[in-house]
């Protein structure tokens, strides 16, 4: 009988013994990831108890030989690569189909609220020490679940987790357990029902002390069994200690409340090769070369003295003092030697080890002591150079995006859960100054409705070199036209206070369409804004909403606001050529010469209701395109 078959009061013992074999299956992969530990933290992490938690033992993680001289390449490399890869915010994108305008503002307004979960999880920070453990160990592990009406992510560490080496020796397995000590009180305030049970639980660990702390914790299973088909109900999820089950309920989903980081996929199983490990036969040669460099330093670098017999020099005025006076007897002083402690072969083989090791990762040496190559001023040379690591490191930063995608489809799952049982969950909406509160079951998709894509944060280079010659690039190709779409794009901090009022009449016009889209509300042009950007944006999102299928009464008001904006701009014109000076007109004049020529409204069912047809300008008098224009 498997595992997940035993009842509900034989399941614990069940899960524990199961586990216990599972343990040792895996006692070589564990000892593994404590010793790539050891080699990245220069820390003792040998001495554990066998559950692979705990710290026993005096010199548990502390450093080791502190007097040994050591070259930490793996260490300078994963923090490399982390800081390359982890500076990367990618965002949920959800596609949906096309023509489906109503559809497609929610897949948007959706995207918003996970990031806006992103952040409340601090996920960008957390899975940025994810990936730093799936460079160390085998796995980098993220736990995502639902603690009441709230969700819940925590790093999890890789030696906590066990599986049937064999059935995963293809592909994932089909049953996961998670062992981790836990302290009583939490456990008892998850399951108050339990409260006695779990007080006379304990740690099953050789190397427990028992002292009142470790009294405190005990030992805690969890395991999961995935469902053997959709229609299958053999999916089961329990949570137990040695004798006493506290949770047994069913599993639905089809994957385990993980989300798996792996640096390089392994040719078989389940667990992948990190960074360390490729590097570890490199790091330790480097290791035993500095150890004997040590040595014969320490031995050899001191000088010697050779004094003839009968020379009468005192031993004790050889001494290392400047302006030492010697005296001597004899035709022969006293002769000094200092040999060269190592052969110029071992300092050159040490060289080629440290080059070898960056050739292995694929990290350049440049990149990992923060130096630019010499002769790179460029922002066209430094992205080049900067797109040759990175093709390097593609899988690995793709995994990287894939994990937050696994998250996003992780929060999508519990919050429908959460909808499900309490009717509401609220969820922050980021926005460009700041975010909006929205329930989620409001920005809910079916799962049919949308493909989940991953989306960087920014396409830019990060250096300011590198971001200002690709706008320039740009400004070059005729794709961008305006100051406001320049600093837009730069995004410099210490330029904000300038640029801000740059990007006001692009926000402007751009908060008076989503007025219009989303609120079915209208809001006419001023006669202070820009009037010319006005009327070309709002031209290119009637031509999109056309396209999508948005409602006539929305595109009436579109047509409104182009009318009323082209008729400001000739009342402005005519001010212009009339006037004595080619000063510009006031605001009150403006509106005044719409009243008179009878273009201006007092709301807009006034003007959906003129009784000439609206002449449209040259750019709106053409067919949609095929494809759909940018938003």
């Amino acid at each position: 009988m498997y595992w997940y078959e035993h009842n509900n009061s034989e399941i614990c013992n069940s899960v524990v013994d199961l586990v216990s074999k599972l343990q040792q299956d895996h006692s070589e992969r564990i000892q593994s990831n404590l010793e790539f530990m050891r080699m990245y933290g220069q820390k003792n992490y040998t001495q554990l108890g066998t559950s692979g938690a705990l710290f026993k033992g005096q010199q548990a993680g502390m450093r080791f030989n502190p007097n040994v001289m050591r070259l930490n390449v793996a260490q300078s490399q994963v923090d490399t690569i982390s800081s390359k890869i982890g500076r990367n915010k990618p965002r949920p994108l959800y596609l949906t189909r096309q023509g489906d305008y109503m559809l497609r503002r929610k897949a948007k307004r959706l995207g918003d609220s996970m990031e806006g979960l992103f952040m409340e999880q601090k996920l960008y920070g957390l899975m940025s020490r994810v990936f730093t453990d799936a460079c160390v160990q085998d796995l980098g592990v993220l736990k995502i679940f639902r603690d009441g009406d709230k969700i819940r992510t925590e790093r999890v560490f890789s030696n906590h987790l066990f599986w049937d080496l064999d059935e995963a020796l293809y592909a994932e397995p089909r049953s996961m357990f998670q062992k981790m000590e836990m302290h009583k009180s939490s456990l008892i305030h998850m399951f108050p029902e339990k409260s006695q049970q779990i007080e006379a639980s304990g740690i099953q660990d050789s190397y427990s002390q028992e002292s009142d702390y470790e009294q405190e914790l005990t030992d805690c299973y969890e395991g999961w069994h995935l469902p053997t088909s959709e229609e299958s109900d053999d999916g089961r999820h329990v949570i137990c200690l040695d004798g006493v089950t506290l949770l047994d309920e069913h599993w639905n989903y089809d994957r385990f409340p993980f989300v798996f980081l792996r640096w390089s996929d392994a040719p078989l199983g389940f667990s992948g090769t990190s960074l360390v490990e490729q590097l570890e036969p490199v790091q330790r040669e480097i290791n035993s070369l500095l150890i004997r460099i040590q040595q014969s330093m320490a031995l050899m670098s001191s000088p010697y003295f050779f004094v003839p017999i009968g020379s009468k020099v005192s031993p004790n005025h050889l001494r290392n003092a400047p302006g030492t006076i010697l005296m001597y007897a004899g035709q022969q002083p006293p002769v000094s030697y200092v040999p060269q402690a190592m052969s110029g072969e071992v300092y050159n083989h040490l060289d080629r080890l440290l080059q070898r090791a960056y050739e292995i990762s694929g990290i350049s040496e440049l990149s990992a002591t923060g130096r630019k190559p010499s002769g790179l001023d460029s922002g066209v040379a430094l992205r080049i150079y900067t797109d040759i690591e990175t093709e390097r490191h593609m899988l690995t930063a793709q995994r990287y995006e894939q994990a937050f995608m696994d998250c996003a489809e992780w929060f999508m799952d519990l919050a429908e859960d959460i909808v499900e049982d309490s009717g509401s969950f609220s969820v922050r909406s980021m926005r460009k100054k700041g975010f909006d509160v929205s329930d989620f079951k409001d920005v809910r998709m079916a799962q049919e409705d949308y493909q989940l894509q991953a989306w960087p944060i920014s396409l830019l280079p990060s250096t300011p070199a590198g971001r200002v010659q690709t706008v320039q690039e740009l400004v070059n190709l005729g794709i961008l036209d305006s100051k406001e779409q320049i600093t837009k794009l730069l995004d410099y901090p210490d330029l904000s206070s300038v640029t801000h009022w740059m990007e006001t009449a692009e926000n402007d016009i751009e908060w008076r369409i989503s007025k219009i889209l989303d609120d079915n509300e209208y809001i006419a042009p001023d006669p202070l804004m820009n009037l010319e950007l006005a009327k070309s944006r709002m031209q290119l999102a009637y031509l999109e909403a056309r396209q999508q299928g948005v409602e006539q009464e929305k595109l009436d008001l579109m047509l409104t606001f182009v009318t009323q904006a082209q008729g400001m701009l000739n009342v402005a014109n005519a001010s212009q050529a009339e006037g004595p000076s080619p000063a510009q007109p006031t605001a009150q004049e403006i509106v005044a010469g719409l009243e008179q020529t009878g273009e201006a409204s007092e709301n807009v069912t006034e003007m959906t209701e003129l009784e000439t047809p609206m002449e449209l300008s040259p750019e709106m008098d053409t067919e949609p395109p095929p494809e759909t224009l940018p938003s």
